[in-house]
């Protein structure tokens, strides 16, 4: 009953627009994210003294999206797609340093509706795996004889995911952390967690009204269908404690021959790379050896 009500309500809750100055708040050190926490806090800072310029792109359906590059030494470069309601440079910051430290230059877009980009709703991957395209063009009109490894996120994670099956100049490899695997999913989730028996009537009109909106059926755009026609070496990890074993055999399963997984021990979602810096580490530039050629 009142499953449309309940669809709008929804709708709007999830896509709106975040407000994305709030920082995350330093807890005690006892705290089990305390060490996590730091690194993001002062990476940031660090970041923020290397000098960086603005890009601007305009997506397809004419937004000014906004992007900071920052300048290696070599032709490889690293774009970052960021996670559901994040901060860009503040997801960024950590691992961004980490690949300057290589050499490499890092572009870290802001997503539609997150920070300076403009855009009232985000639409979870459907639109956004469009505007990384973008992004990757511009990168090849910098670099144009370079060579471009996409990392995202959780939801950039995702993103970076639907882009394995589509054509893109100089792209070598793939590397999600922590995946979502798409809208459809994602909705379904949240409509069941908070609607119990009536989740699947109202994820059912929350999709009818994106479709409504935006004239595009999202249930094609999820990782899925997009990994099993990868164009792309990937590179999967997550925390041990997501319980995202089951999801990469089966993401191995659609492509045996180009997708390695790395479970991180002891990490959460999105902790990884702070928690197990070396073991992760590690294990991107063995990745990214074997694809850059």
């Amino acid at each position: 009953m009142f499953e449309k009500l309940k669809a709008n309500i929804l709708f709007n809750k999830l896509l709106k627009r975040p407000d994305i100055n709030v920082a995350y708040k330093m807890v005690p050190p006892t705290d089990s994210w305390y060490e996590t926490i730091c690194k993001v806090h002062n990476s940031l800072s660090e970041i923020k003294k290397l000098p960086s310029q603005e890009l601007e792109i305009v997506s397809h359906d004419n937004l000014k999206l906004k992007g900071l590059y920052y300048k290696g030494t070599n032709d490889l470069t690293i774009v970052c797609c960021h996670g559901y309601t994040s901060h860009a440079e503040r997801e960024w910051a950590f691992p961004g340093l980490f690949y300057l430290s290589l050499g490499y230059n890092v572009l870290i877009p802001y997503q539609r509706a997150h920070g300076p980009s403009e855009g009232k709703r985000i639409t979870f991957g459907v639109f956004e795996h469009l505007d990384m395209m973008l992004w990757i063009n511009e990168v090849n009109k910098i670099n144009p004889n370079g060579k471009v490894i996409i990392h995202g996120l959780s939801m950039g994670g995702g993103i970076a995911l639907i882009l394995s099956n589509k054509e893109m100049d100089n792209v070598k490899g793939i590397i999600a952390d922590a995946p979502s695997t798409g809208f459809n999913d994602f909705v379904t989730n949240i409509s069941n967690y908070v609607f119990k028996q009536d989740g699947e009537r109202v994820k059912n009109k929350v999709i009818e009204k994106f479709i409504k909106i935006y004239n595009v059926d999202p249930t094609p755009h999820n990782i899925f269908t997009c990994v099993e026609q990868s164009k792309y070496p990937l590179l999967l990890s997550a925390g041990s404690n997501e319980g995202l074993d089951k999801l990469f055999e089966r993401l191995e399963e659609l492509n045996p021959n180009s997708t390695d997984t790395i479970i991180l021990p002891g990490c959460n979602h999105g902790n990884g790379m702070y928690k197990q810096t070396k073991m992760y580490q590690d294990k991107i530039k063995k990745f990214i050896n074997k694809v850059v050629k």
